[in-house]
């Protein structure tokens, strides 16, 4: 049920951003089938989530951190997540509560990554297995 305006939004789109956000939509509709999710409150929400990210970098209450990661190759993801998870488990021996949940935030989009290269990289298994 797509309006006149969630049209007009979606003119610069490319279509890969385009059948991202018709994923994004759909699996917000399935999880909240009451909820009316589209194109237009989608913008809104990212346009006021666009608005409080850049208030939090510059009051400094927030970091933002954004690595490519397009260039690593497995090992150095593995390798990575590897130093990551040392880190991460000494920060719940030795420091707060409060760090070790921040390491945690920066940790995570690494784990992500490692769940796709490996699910990318195991082999198909058939149905009845």
């Amino acid at each position: 049920m797509s309006t006149e305006k969630d049209s007009m939004l979606r003119v610069r789109l490319t279509q890969r951003q385009s059948d991202e956000l018709d994923a994004i939509i759909d699996e917000l509709q399935a999880q909240m089938p009451e909820a009316s999710v589209t194109t237009s409150s989608i913008a809104r929400y990212a346009l006021e989530k666009y608005v409080s990210d850049h208030i939090a970098k510059r009051d400094g209450t927030k970091i933002f951190i954004e690595i490519n990661t397009a260039d690593a190759t497995e090992e150095d993801i593995k390798n990575l997540y590897d130093l990551l998870s040392k880190l991460f488990d000494e920060t719940k021996e030795n420091y707060s509560p409060t760090v070790h949940y921040m390491v945690g935030e920066i940790l995570e989009p690494v784990m992500m990554k490692m769940a796709r290269l490996m699910k990318l990289k195991k082999p198909e298994v058939k149905a009845g297995e």
